[in-house]
């Protein structure tokens, strides 16, 4: 007897094939039988009514870190259909944490309300698995937990041993389970890094089988230097690269999507294992802390704040904020004041400010933008999440078609009025993506979040709809599934998703929630053909 059979479903199994009638009969938390009929008995039967049974799916680039441990019932990603998470992106993860390093870790997580002692990697996976989350998690290792971790938030290259201790710290995690090493060379003190150290770390890496995903140093007018610089080190490692969110920043830049799109298939073609995610908005979302540049951030939050009381080293970065500097990624420049947004801010009293840009609530203050901006960031010790408007919907959906380029939402859980990403970034690509736009077929839609993520990340029993693959399952209606979260009210849960299974328990319901949580860490056994197909 099966403990449960879905049946009259239109199934979507990942592979990029059209869909096809048929059941899906699982035992034990794992798909037993697919076929056009399955009549056995079973303890649950499910008639799907037609619509798409697709695997569960996965959200290759997610920052639910501290979610997952002190609000592991929340549920705006199971909602969307997800089964599993990859954490620890843009080179910020909760561990390896040291006492003398946590404090500085923790301003990295903008508008944390709980956050963990110092723990290792091993430790942070029993936390995990203790908490026990709605969803399965993965978790890469942060390249800013490592730099913290053996020499604090100071900027320059690491002494011999302060960059052996950071390789010892990432087998050990890698060890542990991690899926890869993160880099946010867009933030520092990750952005301090230069190619030798890269390199080292990335040999550690390849030894390992896992693989680099990276924020870049630059999406805007720098943006070939800056993935040339990845893939380079790639190259030089051996180590599979990933490129986080893919996308053209400025207006002004977009003219490079061509050439973006040239190099990265000249890359795979001299044989670098390269992927990329994207989320399906023209709005980023970040820290405030981008406005600055990177060197004056040299010695963490207490350094920057040291520069901005001293009046001449204020003036000095007013001014690159403004004129911006060679290399630097200005997201001022790129967006407008106007089209920066403030979306959370951890001081209560200084939260009137949330959902105006930067240039309303300068003009209200009475100040340029660049000076309200230095202000809010001494009052809140740059605990403020902003929204920036600089992509082009043409250019996300050029490169959404990249054979090799999957989804991830790039949701971050904060207070106030957080990127609708996080509760719309899955239906949103079956809604506006497939549905109105054409620009994706539902299959090759449906692999994007499901067997081509599971892949990459080395899971051989997720990411499909067949015999033998654990039983994630999403069930959704292909002509009705839509976001609703918009930038104005954006805690709005999805519509269209039926029902969500994880190891063949329906944990979502017509939009009830199972109490019980089955989510657990997930080990990321990366082998050798670990890449989207070309």
């Amino acid at each position: 007897m099966f403990d449960l059979i879905l049946h009259n479903a239109k199934i979507v199994d990942g592979s990029g094939q059209p869909a096809q009638r048929g059941a899906v009969a699982v035992r034990d938390g794992t798909i037993a039988a697919v076929a056009p009929r399955i009549t056995a008995d079973a303890r649950r039967r499910v008639d799907a009514g037609g619509r798409c049974l697709a695997p569960g799916f996965i959200d290759l680039h997610a920052h639910s870190d501290l979610l997952h441990l002190f609000q592991p019932a929340a549920d705006m990603k199971l909602r969307q259909g997800v089964c599993l998470e990859v954490v620890g992106n843009c080179g910020e993860s909760l561990a390896p944490a040291s006492d003398l390093s946590l404090p500085e870790l923790k301003a990295h997580f903008t508008g944390a309300q709980a956050f963990p002692g110092a723990m290792d990697f091993r430790a942070y996976v029993q936390a995990v698995n203790t908490a026990r989350p709605h969803l399965n998690v993965c978790a890469h290792v942060g390249h800013t937990a490592l730099r913290l971790l053996a020499m604090g938030p100071v900027a320059g290259h690491p002494s011999p041993d302060q960059l052996r201790s950071m390789c010892r710290s990432l087998s050990e995690c890698l060890a542990a389970g991690a899926a890869g090493l993160s880099t946010g060379l867009y933030y520092p003190p990750s952005a301090y890094a230069d190619a030798t150290e890269l390199v080292a770390l990335l040999k550690v890496v390849a030894r390992r089988g896992r693989f680099h995903a990276s924020h870049i140093r630059n999406e805007a007018e720098a943006i070939l230097p800056a993935l040339a610089e990845v893939a380079s080190a790639g190259l030089a490692s051996g180590a599979a690269t990933h490129v986080a969110h893919l996308k053209l920043a400025g207006r002004r830049n977009w003219a490079q999507a061509d050439r973006v799109v040239a190099f990265l298939e000249r890359v795979r073609q001299k044989g670098l294992d390269l992927t990329a995610d994207i989320y399906p908005y023209q709005h980023s979302a970040t820290t405030i802390l981008a406005l600055i540049p990177p060197w004056a951030q040299s010695g963490g939050v207490a350094g920057l704040l040291a520069r901005l009381a001293d009046p001449h080293q204020q003036d000095k970065i007013r001014a690159q904020m403004l004129a911006g500097l060679p290399g630097w990624e200005n997201m001022a420049r790129n967006a407008g004041w106007d089209g920066i947004t403030i979306a959370h801010i951890a001081d209560q009293g200084e939260r009137q400010w949330e959902g105006c840009t930067l240039q309303a609530a300068a003009d209200q203050a009475g100040m340029c933008p660049a000076h309200f901006a230095l202000e809010l960031i001494r009052s809140t010790g740059g605990q403020v999440a902003v929204i920036a408007a600089s992509m082009s919907e043409e250019i996300v959906a050029r490169f959404l078609t990249l054979p090799f380029v999957m989804i991830g939402s790039d949701g971050v859980p904060t207070g106030g009025l957080p990127h609708p990403r996080l509760y719309g970034t899955f239906p949103r690509v079956l809604a506006r993506f497939v549905r109105e736009l054409g620009v994706l077929d539902l299959a090759t839609a449906v692999a994007k979040m499901t067997a081509l993520p599971a892949r990459r990340l080395g899971l051989k029993d997720r990411g499909r709809i067949a015999r033998g693959m654990r039983a994630d399952l999403v069930l959704f209606e292909p002509q009705q599934v839509a976001d609703t979260a918009t930038f104005e009210v954006p805690r709005q849960s999805p519509v269209g998703i039926e029902q969500v299974y994880i190891d063949g328990h329906c944990v979502l319901d017509a939009g009830h929630v199972s109490r019980t949580r089955h989510g657990r860490f997930l080990d990321a056994q990366l082998t050798g053909d670990s890449a989207a197909p070309p």
